[in-house]
């Protein structure tokens, strides 16, 4: 006899659908099996003691690859399904039958790495036959497993954001949507966003990626250092995809964009063009800004780069930690050139101004703002230095930094140390004592915004270099 099951179409990050052939009522057929239990082939995360649903199954999915890039992992699968609050078992359905129950132990993690604040994770520890774990609070999840270290990961989605070039903030801050979900679906919005001709993503929670390497600074493709899932979709609005490519934007304009959710059919996004978007009388694309000055470390031939930020209370922002001598001046210029520099008073900064004195032998924050499109400049410049911080960190702690010492310059790189005892797990580096300025990831090349650091407790000392261009760490 036939049967038939309400299964859906799960984005897959190689951008196609899981679908299956539809019976006359719409709903899909399932043939063969003759078993007891109403579900195609594959695994499910299941309520302990109820049959498999066919919105909570689990799909073949990539992982990141080096350079931004995606890679297949044999035995990664992952889902995205309303979870109620209750005791889970992941259970493998063949011909019909249930084969394998797996259960484990699940431990919460807090590893700081996200832009709109900390937000925990939950891993399984998975064993076949192990017990049932429990999820403490209803919502929607990205669910994954990966049969080559046994675990799973159970990450709640409060909403999806954009972020990119083509948004007004950057690639330095979200666009955050609005909305809200239930086990029915849900959608998130904006209205009257911005897109101009760049880039763009959909990231969730203002997080690219979860990092489950047992060396956080191996290399992306040791299929044996474990993997790194994707919180993000790329692709075109049309085709979404996990973790791919960067939307492109090529039509300016305001627009209302949405995405939708919906247990069957999986995510979706709309971009419906509203009206033109202003006349652009200044694009802080356009300038990357930096310090210049025999005061700096690369003299008057080389610039060390600001990090533009986005919009930050009304202005656009640059931000950056810079060495200074006891001697010397320094000024910010754009592009790498002189057609437009700022000297002068750093309230009151002007185009072609006096070059600025030293304030003294060390390190400084420098947070460079325009509030009205280029018309007027300032620049905030305090005493300040990068620090270590995370519960792995000297500190042991995410709310509490241990500042590193300035160790003047040699040609052309900065430098800033740290010697003394780490607790043993996750830390980053961050500047001023705020996440506005932080960097991790693979520490030979350094990223703004990057994963946390792991390390095992004991004492080391650890470098920090900055050559004007990226930022490279040594830890001994």
């Amino acid at each position: 006899m036939k049967q038939c099951l309400n299964v859906f179409g799960l984005l897959l990050l190689v951008g196609g659908l899981f679908m299956f052939t539809g019976c006359d009522d719409d709903d899909p057929v399932i043939d063969g099996g003759g078993g007891t239990v109403s579900a195609g082939d594959g695994m499910y995360l299941t309520l302990s003691g109820e049959n498999p649903s066919s919105t909570a199954i689990l799909v073949a999915e990539q992982v990141e690859a080096e350079d931004f890039q995606a890679q297949d992992r044999d035995g990664f699968t992952a889902g995205y399904m309303w979870l109620e609050a209750g005791d889970y078992q992941l259970v493998q359905v063949t011909d019909q039958e249930i084969t394998a129950t797996i259960g484990g132990s699940l431990e919460v993690v807090d590893d700081g790495n996200s832009d709109c604040g900390f937000v925990n994770y939950m891993v399984v520890s998975t064993v076949a036959d192990g017990d049932a774990f429990t999820v403490a609070n209803s919502g929607l999840y990205k669910v994954t497993n990966d049969q080559q270290t046994n675990e799973m990961t159970l990450y709640m989605i409060d909403s999806p954001n954009l972020i990119g070039s083509a948004t007004e903030n950057g690639w330095g801050a979200d666009t955050p949507l609005t909305g809200s979900v239930t086990d029915e679906g849900g959608s998130w919005s904006t209205e009257g966003a911005i897109l101009r001709s760049g880039e763009w993503k959909v990231r969730f929670n203002c997080r690219w990626q979860i990092n489950r390497r047992i060396d956080p600074n191996g290399s992306l493709n040791d299929v044996a250092n474990g993997y790194q899932l994707f919180t993000n979709f790329g692709g075109t609005p049309n085709s979404l995809v996990v973790g791919g490519a960067n939307i492109q934007q090529t039509e300016d304009g305001e627009y209302t964009i949405t995405v939708d959710w919906d247990p069957r059919d999986g995510w979706s996004l709309t971009t419906e063009r509203t009206g033109d978007a202003p006349v652009i009388t200044f694009n802080p694309n356009d300038f990357q800004m930096a310090v210049i000055g025999d005061a700096t470390a690369g003299g008057w031939d080389s610039d060390q780069n600001l990090f533009y930020k986005g919009i930050v209370e009304d202005a656009h922002t640059w931000l950056g930690v810079i060495t200074l001598a006891d001697a010397g001046e320094w000024k910010f210029r754009a592009n790498d050139a002189w057609d437009f520099n700022l000297g002068g008073d750093l309230a009151a900064l002007g185009n072609g101004g006096d070059n600025i004195a030293t304030l003294g032998a060390g390190s400084y924050y420098v947070n460079l703002s325009t509030p009205d499109e280029g018309e007027t400049w300032s620049a905030e410049v305090n005493p300040a230095s990068w620090g270590l911080i995370g519960a792995g960190g000297p500190t042991g702690s995410w709310d509490d930094d241990q500042d590193m010492v300035a160790d003047g310059f040699v040609d052309g790189v900065t430098t800033y140390s740290y010697t003394g005892s780490f607790v043993g797990g996750d830390f980053k580096f961050r500047a001023n004592d705020g996440w506005d300025h932080n960097i991790g990831g693979d520490v030979s090349f350094l990223t703004l915004d990057g994963d946390n650091i792991s390390i095992a407790a004991g004492d080391y000392t650890v470098t920090l270099e900055f050559n004007g261009e990226t930022y490279s760490a040594t830890i001994q």
